[in-house]
């Protein structure tokens, strides 16, 4: 169905030729010159799908789109899902500095549930409900 979408036009738009170049330009880019990528601004969210997908193993990957203000939901949702099962990373995903009410203004009036990607095995873990309630705790003051 997507294909037929340009089944009457000449060829792309020259908005969407240039998306796909940039889309291109990562395609074949090592996870070093993704990550510098993030860091520099050259890349954002929309350029997440053109490079691996085994990149979103990588911490470091994860943190520096954090500390680039790149969309927190876009962010996670590419993260490899056993992820949501290591309890540092979760910790670490739930720190405050990346709490989106508290960081951005943008965001402070949207609920953002870190439930939502945790596995069930770490909801009720002592550590994790103490950093949502300190979350919690935060946004109310």
């Amino acid at each position: 169905m997507a294909d037929q979408k340009y089944f009457y036009q000449d060829g792309y738009s020259a908005q969407e030729e240039k998306k796909l170049k940039r889309y291109e330009e990562w395609a074949q880019k090592s996870l070093e010159e993704v990550k510098e990528g993030v860091i520099d601004g050259s890349l954002n969210e929309e350029q997440y799908g053109a490079f691996s997908i085994e990149f979103w193993k990588d911490e470091s990957l994860i943190w520096s789109c954090l500390k680039a203000e790149h969309d927190i939901e876009i962010v996670f949702n590419h993260v490899r899902k056993f992820l949501w099962r290591d309890k540092e990373f979760v910790l670490g995903a739930m720190s405050e500095k990346w709490y989106y009410p508290m960081t951005s203004i943008e965001f402070q009036d949207q609920e953002f549930n870190y439930f939502e990607y945790i596995h069930e095995s770490l909801k009720n873990d002592e550590d994790v409900v103490s950093a949502f309630s300190k979350l919690k705790n935060l946004e109310s003051s």
